[in-house]
Formats: C-alpha cells, structure tokens, sequence
C-alpha cells in the first residue's frame, strides 16, 4: 500500500475508477483543478485501472473503453485562400465569378496606398484580379469580433488602379455589384481591393454569378430586387409558456427599431444604422471615398448582414427584407379595337356552360380599381387600401406627379369581370363574378407586408365571423426575392380553401419571381396572338399554365391595333377608357377569370383540385383544362399548357361534389427527389422514399441504368421498405473527363404508378477539391459539449482521424475558426456535419465519415454549406 491506494492487479477499486473518470476530456472540463490533483495522486498508482484492467499482470489484457473515427472532407473546388504576395496590381491574385476567397488583412501588412484627395492614402493589402463578362456579386464577410478596432472596406477599380465602386461601412459585410454598365465601361477586367482601414481581421471574399444568385430561393437580397430602406420582416418564437417574446428587447439588441405589429406574428422593425466608430483609422479617412453610389451599397450590405445575424439567433424563425414588389405590364398606345385574346382560349364555347356566378369573389390585389369606371361598378365589393391603411380601395394613380398613372388593377379587374354583353366598352372573362378590390400597390410599388396582410384578409382575416372571403385571388405583380412572410400567407389562405394566381414576370428570365414561384401559387406566363411565348415572360420550373398576356410590339391579326390585351383603364385626369397593355400581368386574370367560371359550375373545387386539373392528374376525370404548347408534357415555357376555358368548364362538371380527393385506399410510392447531380466533387448522395398512401408499401427492386452501358453508378439497398433511405454513389475511376447521364428506377408493389424514375448526371474532370485553410473536426455529445477533435488541411486532402473517444454515439461536424475564438461554424466560417449520429466502438475505428464543407459567409446565399446547418455555433477543445 502506498499511503491509502492498495496496489492490486485485476478491477480497479471504485476509488480509483473515481479519480480515472476525472481524468478524461470531460472531467477536465467539470473538474479543472481537481484534474491537477488527481493527476498527481494518478502518478503514484502502479496500476493501469484506468483503461479499465489491472496493473503488474499480463494475465488481464486491458479492455478498451475508446475507438476512433475516421474519414475525409470534402471541400467544393470554388473555395480557395488567400496567396501571398497580392499587395500590387502586378501580383493581384486571380479570382472568377464563382470562387470563394478566405485570407487575412491587417493595417501592418505591406499593400498600395490608395490616393485619397486632401487626406492621407488608404492601405490595400490585398488585391485580386477579375475579368467580368457578366454581372457579379462580390461579397467581404469580416470575421473580426471586435469592429471598434477592426475595419475592413471593399474598393472595386478598373485594370490601371482608378476606384468605379465603394463599399465603406461600419457593419461586417460590405458589398459591390458589377453591373453591365461597368462592364461596357470598363472592358470587364476589374482590380478588387481589401482595403484595411483600422486593425487587422480574417476574412472571406465571396464572388458569385448575378444570374445565379437572382435564380436562388434562399437568397435573401437578390440582385436588382427592391426594398423598403432599413425594413425587415421578422418572425420570433413563442417562449416555452406560450407567451410572445418582448420584441423591444429583442429590437434593442439588434439594432432595429419596432414599427408595426401585422399579423401571423410577425414584427416590422426598422434597421438602426451603427454610429461611426471611427472618423479615421490608422491609415487615414475614408470619407472622401462615400458617394450616393457607395452609401446604396452599405444600406444592401447593412441589410443582408443584419438578415444574416438575426437567422443565426435562436429566438428567430425567420428575418427577411421587406421587398418592394410592382406590377408585371408593359403600357403601349390607347387603341380600341377586337379582344382576340378570348377566342384564343375559347373562352365563348365556356360561355354557353356557364358566364360566372355572383357567388364567387376574386381578390385583386393590386393598385386598386377606379370604382365609378362604366365597366367595372357594378362588379366591385367593399375592400380595403393597404397602402393608406384605409377602406377605400379606390385607385387614386401610382404617379406623384399625376400624369401617368398605371391604373393596372382597373386593367387586371377588368380582364377578370368587366361588365359583358352592355353595347359599351370591354367584355371580361366572367360576365357575373364579384370583385374585391385591394390596394397594395402604390407610388413605387408596394410591400410584402402590405401583400400579405391583403392575402390574409382576402382568406377571411383572423376573424372566424369575417361576412366575406374571397375564392380566388389575383396578384399580377412580384420582383425579385423569397419572401417566407408572404409564402405563410399564401399557406395560410389556401388551407382556408382559396385558389391563389399570380403572374410569373416579365424579365424574360427562369429567376424566381415571388409571389409567382412561390408553394401553392398558379404561376401564369404570357403568350401571343399566336400562342407562343411572349418575349418577356418569365419561364422556368414554377410555370403552372400559359394564358394571352400580347405582344404590343406586333400585329400578327392584321387589325391595326398592337396585339396587346384590351382592357380597362382610366386617366389622371378622370376620364375612363380602355387600352392595350401588354405582359404576364394581363395573362394572370385570364387564368383566375377561367377558375371563377369554374366555380359557378362546382362550387366545391379545392385549390388541390385545380392543381391537379392543371396536371392532368385528377382522379375524378381524365379531361385535360389546358391546350399543350411546346415539349409534350409540362415544360418551363408554358408549364401544363395554354388555359382553355371549355374544356376548364367541362372538366369541372365531371366530378360530382368536387373538393378534395377521397383519401387513399391503398399505398402510393413517393420519392423525394426526381434528378441527382453528381458535381465532380461530390461521389454519393441521397433518396429518400416514403409511402403517400396507406398500409405497407414494398420496395421491390431498385435498379440503374447509365447510358454509356458502364458500372460507375450503384445503390443501396436495392430493396426494402417504405420508409427507406437509398445511398446513390458514383465511382469516377478511369473516365475520361465530361458528363455522364443514367437513371435510377424504383419498383414497387403499389397498385398505381408503382415505379418511380430518377434522373442522374455526373461529371468527371476538373479541379475536385478546394481549399478553406485549417479544418477543426469535433466529436459532439448531445449536449452539444465536444468530446475531442483534431484538424486537417488541403496538405492532407483534408483527410482525418480522430483521437481516441469514449465509446458512444455523436456528431461530427466540422469547420473553420478564422477569427481564432475557439468557436467553428461561425458566421465568417465554412462548416459542414455528417448527416447521421455516428456510433464509436470500443476498440475498433468507425470509417469513411465523409462531410461536404462550404462556406458560411453568406449563409443566406446559393453557397451556403450543403451539409451544414447556418446558425449552429460549436467550441472546440482548448
């Protein structure tokens, strides 16, 4: 015995099965100075207790209680560092408009000295080199913590060193577009400086495609997309008791400024913009460098960094800006003359079923509706003006000078109900429906909190005893933006029973478009006399159904009138008339007038019903409601095909009772994903399949089939069943670089449609592998405390295995720590986890932990980590 502790082979005692637990990672941390203690008490034990077996005797080999893990990351190729020296125009560090930089600068660090007149020149040590053939976004995420002392500016010159663009703000984003126009001007090849106006910070310089990121869902500001200046929709979460959060202490710590309360819970706040800190840096003033130019990019960089800080905060469901939307036409010359837009969708042959009913209310949410116009009085019901907070929904012009107003929801309310069959003026596409008129719109467009109070109102508002609600709803405006706000809304309204229209817009472009591209939304582009696409519509994905939106720029009926869509309209001067206007606007109440006449004929419909018309998919009739134009099938030109009215009111005569489909009866398979795009970094990806219907649903046989007749495609498992989650994976070796096409087929044994097709691209070749710096990998227990870690780099291909770990099961996430405060997956960070709980065994290694790792800069952006989660915050070992 030495002092108290017996020295014995065989079991350790509980004493000394107490001290060994103490000296683990996770004692260390509960117990820091019982650890130094016991770690000298520990060192006079002859005896390996501690691993669980005893001391001075081979007999009892110790029993392992730790195994390790181990694997690889995968960083995608646009991600790369900072390379030094790139402090003169000569050594800028070549960048593209897809790439993603992390580097450091510093007021120490040797760069160019930026001319600033009457002031002292400002340091740029970092410089990149850009050749821009078309528009891009370039994005300075500061990691720094402390902003007081470290700032960080963005300056975007042409190829000889003379500044075209500025972002200097006091917030940790700042950001520059490089527009057509700078392009044009410039020749396209741009310097991009980091400019260090106090301290030193790391950062990331984040380049991306305009056109990418206007196509992106969960781009929060997309380029060109409109907002109310400093304006932020936000959605808190109820407290565990129910009870709303207090939104004044919330605002307060954010920096915002509450202004209206509207509905769903959801708080308008006003971004307060941060006090200067420093009027100069240690290098000089940057005030000589603010223009108009410049202050509109730090408002965009001020809102997307307070966007991007409020979704990392646990009491946040959602913040987004409050986007401005307008409406989607195109004015042309007054003319009178034929409708030929009606007899394109053979609206008269509707007309000998039904001509509408006053029973049904569509909802035009727009910039309201000359209420005394000949053609529309009697139609119209009492609405509400949301851009005056009043109930008079008159439209009273959208010109503040008073000379050119729009009039656009007379124009839209008009192609939807105008008075029919009255020897004056225009015919609409219902000659009995009500119209409920509400203004969202005004000088300058309007707000998505307008919108979607409208939305909510037309759905019945809040109050259950609401005397009216409207059927449909018609929104022929949008821009550019997701907005979750709106999205709720129109969710809200279509649980309610109301069938939601909006026009797809007129950029002539596939970027999503809200509310046209946003769920549960029958997105409407616009064709010509002709029935072809219009040349500015939208298209894309989110198309449902094409309707006549004209073409202004053309005759092709030989009338001598533009083949626009002839409708109602109005002057500021008070007169009343009629025009043509041209544009997906036009082509939206097409579409809604067409479900008013259905209605009439059954009453019942559900919004699911319509979508499922639309498709050719209802069960209760096999008559199509659309002509198909274009591919055969849906295709992004003209979604399920042009609206026609007859074959609309005959199919919706061919189910009695309508509504709902009967529920199932029988399983029905469903898979979660249709295409799978192996990019050349990524090797395996995931299918999940899950039965819609009832009972068992069996997977009997999964198979693949590429198209050059090679083996590089393989699932698991191949059979099963629902639900079952399928790994695809590719094995690229010896292809030849380019791309490779197969398809994955799911049978099962469901009486309908028991098969499934899975569409698969691959490509080989190229750059596989990027760079982020130093990646930290933890092991994290489900308390979120980590357990152990280690690091690796692009020099070991990012190749990992962890130190040995108490047998159990964990998360392994993995990230950057670029501002060195001993916290990964940062804002400023690139992060990623394994997508399943990990189980470690005791003495063996748990293999191939494959973790996809992106970059967090922008976590609202296209480039957010693909195997991350945004917001989730993680400490390392220290």
């Amino acid at each position: 015995m030495i002092g108290r502790f017996p020295i014995q082979t065989g079991e350790s005692t509980p004493m000394q099965r107490d001290l060994c637990n103490l000296h683990t990672p996770a004692g260390r941390r509960l117990f820091p100075f019982s650890y130094f203690i016991v770690s000298f008490l520990i060192g006079l034990l002859v005896l390996s207790g501690c691993n669980g077996g005893g001391g001075g005797s081979n007999n009892n080999p110790p029993v392992p209680t730790t195994g390790t893990a181990s694997g690889k990351l995968t960083v995608p190729p646009d991600n790369t560092v900072e390379v030094e020296p790139n402090d003169e125009p000569a050594q800028a560090q070549a960048v593209s408009n897809t790439i993603t930089v992390s580097g450091n600068a510093s007021i120490n660090d040797p760069g160019s000295l930026l001319p600033i007149p009457n002031e002292d020149p400002l340091l740029i040590p970092d410089l990149f080199s850009l050749t821009a053939t078309e528009p891009v976004r370039i994005t300075l995420s500061i990691g720094a913590n402390d902003l007081d002392a470290n700032d960080l500016d963005l300056v975007l010159m042409n190829s000889i060193g003379e500044v075209v663009d500025v972002s200097a703000g006091l917030v940790s984003t700042e950001l520059i577009e490089i527009t057509p126009t700078l392009i044009q001007d410039t020749g396209g090849d741009f310097l991009i400086g980091v400019l260090t106006f106090a301290g030193q910070s790391a950062y990331v310089l984040d380049f991306s495609s305009v056109e990418g990121l206007s196509a992106a869902a969960s781009e929060p500001i997309p380029p060109g997309a409109e907002f109310a200046p400093g304006e932020i929709l936000v959605k808190l979460k109820d407290d565990p008791s129910g009870a709303r959060r207090k939104s004044d202490g919330f605002a307060f710590r954010h920096g915002l400024t509450p202004k209206q309360s509207l509905p769903q819970k959801v708080e308008l706040m006003q971004v307060t913009p941060p006090a200067p800190r420093l009027q100069k840096g240690t290098a000089g003033s940057k005030s000589k460098l603010k223009t108009e130019k410049s202050e509109a990019n730090e408002l965009r960089a001020l809102m997307i960094d307070t966007i991007r800080r409020l979704r990392s905060d646990p009491d946040v469901v959602y913040a987004e800006p409050n986007f401005i939307r307008k409406p989607f036409f195109t004015p042309n010359d007054t003319h009178f003359g034929k409708q030929w837009h009606y007899e394109l969708i053979n609206l008269p042959q509707a007309w000998d079923v039904t001509q509408g009913s006053n029973n049904v209310i569509v909802a035009v949410l727009d910039t309201g509706v000359l209420f005394n116009h000949p053609d529309l009085s009697a139609r119209l019901i009492p609405g509400f003006d949301f851009v005056d907070n009043d109930p008079n929904a008159n439209d009273d012009g959208d010109d503040p000078r008073g000379e050119s107003s729009s009039f656009h929801g007379t124009h839209v309310a008009g192609t939807i109900g105008a008075e029919t069959h009255n020897n004056s003026g225009v015919a609409g596409v219902t000659r009995q429906t009500q119209i409920m008129p509400l203004r969202v719109l005004g000088e300058g467009g309007g707000t998505d909190a307008d919108i979607a109070e409208a939305i909510l109102h037309a759905a019945g508002g809040e109050d259950p005893n609401t005397p009216k609600r409207a059927h449909i709803i018609n929104m022929s405006l949008g821009g550019q933006g997701f907005s979750q706000t709106m999205q709720n809304a129109i969710t809200t309204a279509r649980n309610k029973g109301v069938i939601v229209v909006a026009a797809a817009g007129n950029e002539n472009t596939s970027a999503l478009t809200s509310p046209a591209g946003l769920d549960g939304v029958i997105s409407v582009s616009a064709v010509d006399f002709n029935a072809t696409k219009a040349p500015y519509s939208n298209f894309g994905p989110r198309v449902d159904v094409a309707a006549p939106g004209g073409n202004a720029a053309a005759d092709l009926n030989g009338d001598g009138f533009a083949d626009g869509v002839l409708s109602t309209l109005g002057t500021d001067s008070g007169q009343f008339n009629f025009r043509f206007l041209q544009g997906t606007s036009m082509a939206a109440p097409h579409v809604a007038g067409v479900i008013a006449l259905m209605l009439d004929v059954n009453p019942t419909l559900t919004p699911t019903d319509i979508d499922q018309l639309l498709a050719g998919t209802h069960l209760g009739t096999t008559q199509r409601i659309t002509r198909d134009l274009g591919a055969t099938g849906r295709d992004d030109l003209y979604g399920h095909g042009l609206i026609d009215a007859a074959l609309a009111v005959q199919a919706a005569g061919e189910f009695p009772g309508g509504g709902s489909l009967p529920p199932p009866t029988a399983p029905i398979l469903s898979v979660s994903i249709t295409s799978l795009d192996f990019s050349n970094y990524i090797n395996t990806l995931q299918i999940n399949i899950t039965n819609a219907g009832i009972g068992t649903l069996n997977i009997t046989e999964i198979t693949t089939a590429t198209s050059d007749g090679g083996s590089w495609l393989t699932v698991t498992p191949t059979s099963g069943t629902a639900p079952l989650t399928v790994n695809a994976a590719v094995d690229r070796t010896g292809l030849a670089d380019g791309t490779y096409t197969a398809t994955i087929t799911v049978t099962s044994d469901a009486p309908q449609n028991p098969t499934a097709t899975i569409n698969v691209q691959m490509t080989v070749g190229g750059e596989t592998l990027g760079n982020v710096g130093t990646v930290f990998v933890l092991v994290v227990d489900d308390n979120f405390d980590t357990v152990s870690e280690t690091a690796t780099s692009r020099a070991q291909n990012y190749a990992f295995t962890l130190p040995e770990t108490p047998a159990g099961t964990y998360t392994i996430v993995a990230g950057t720590d670029r501002d060195d405060d001993g916290i990964i997956c940062d804002l400023e960070d690139a992060c990623g986890s394994f997508p399943e709980p990990v189980t470690v065994t005791a003495g063996e290694d748990r293999p191939g932990i494959e973790i996809l790792v992106g970059d967090l800069a922008s976590p609202q952006s296209a480039k957010a980590a693909p195997g991350g989660t945004p917001g989730k915050k993680f400490r390392r070992l220290q």
